[in-house]
């Protein structure tokens, strides 16, 4: 099944990206033939407000002002369900720099005896410096993820454990698409969930990789595929292929919804968002 979901989207995202009479590429083009200085390189149509759904705060991009999120979220993995809805928000006090925050509240089901309910997620603040290089073409980030236990773990909403994390990232523009990828180490304590006994906390590593395909002024494809090794001693990798579209209402507000499929056992089988953002 998880392999035959892999071919498909694989399938349809390439196609998307390449499609020779997307909007995208006549704009391209004419920009192209026109009398511009050689010094000046051609951006692809995506901002600030093109952003990743998995690596969000990775992203190798800062908010353009404030950016407030609220999203449901729903996974469904082997022995637990979940439900839950989250909030962030983001904003860039100073050039190039951002903050930002999230913490969710939602319900759980389980089975096999485990405990479920309802409760609060571990909250998560950031923050990042953004480097603008190469004439708009390469763009670098780099900072921290400080992960706080807020969570109710006895019903996995959270695993009572803290962890700090550095990251980088880069966005490299082409003249389809957007390619990404993020790098990131992470620290973590000893932490617990569903009941389970205290577990001892890894180092974990990530890595990510995705695109953002502009498809005419107002539509963005996203895809990621996401790699975390196990945060605690004992349990599974965290594998997650994503697609997912950018869907610009106004000039400041977006839809964003988003599927996404487990490859390994440390992820959901699958996951499903939706999500609406104002940004400005």
């Amino acid at each position: 099944m998880r392999k035959s979901c892999i071919t498909v989207f694989l399938a349809l995202s390439t196609a998307l990206i390449l499609l020779p009479g997307s909007t995208l590429a006549q704009e391209t083009e004419v920009v192209e033939q026109s009398d511009i200085p050689a010094t000046t390189t051609s951006k692809t149509n995506t901002s600030s407000q093109d952003r990743l759904f998995i690596n969000f705060i990775e992203d190798a991009m800062v908010v353009d002002v404030q950016w407030w999120e609220g999203w449901l979220q729903y996974d469904d993995a082997d022995f637990i369900k979940r439900a839950v809805l989250f909030g962030r928000a983001a904003f860039q006090p100073w050039d190039n720099v951002e903050v930002g925050g999230s913490i969710g509240f939602g319900s759980t089901d389980t089975s096999g005896g485990l405990n479920d309910g309802t409760g609060a997620t571990d909250v998560k603040l950031w923050g990042k410096y953004f480097w603008n290089l190469d004439h708009d073409r390469t763009e670098v980030s780099a900072g921290g993820i400080l992960t706080i236990p807020s969570g109710d773990d006895s019903v996995g909403l959270g695993y009572d454990a803290w962890g700090l994390k550095g990251f980088g990232a880069v966005r490299y523009r082409l003249k389809p698409a957007v390619i990404t990828g993020t790098l990131g180490l992470e620290f973590n304590s000893n932490g617990r969930t569903l009941g389970f006994d205290t577990r001892d906390g890894e180092i974990a590593y990530s890595l990510g990789v995705g695109v953002i395909a502009p498809w005419g002024e107002a539509f963005s494809w996203v895809g990621e595929l996401s790699w975390k090794s196990e945060r605690f001693d004992g349990a599974d990798n965290d594998t997650q292929l994503l697609g997912g579209i950018n869907l610009r209402l106004s000039n400041r507000s977006f839809l964003r919804p988003a599927l996404a499929f487990g490859l390994q056992d440390g992820a959901p089988d699958f996951r499903a968002i939706v999500g609406y953002a104002y940004s400005f």
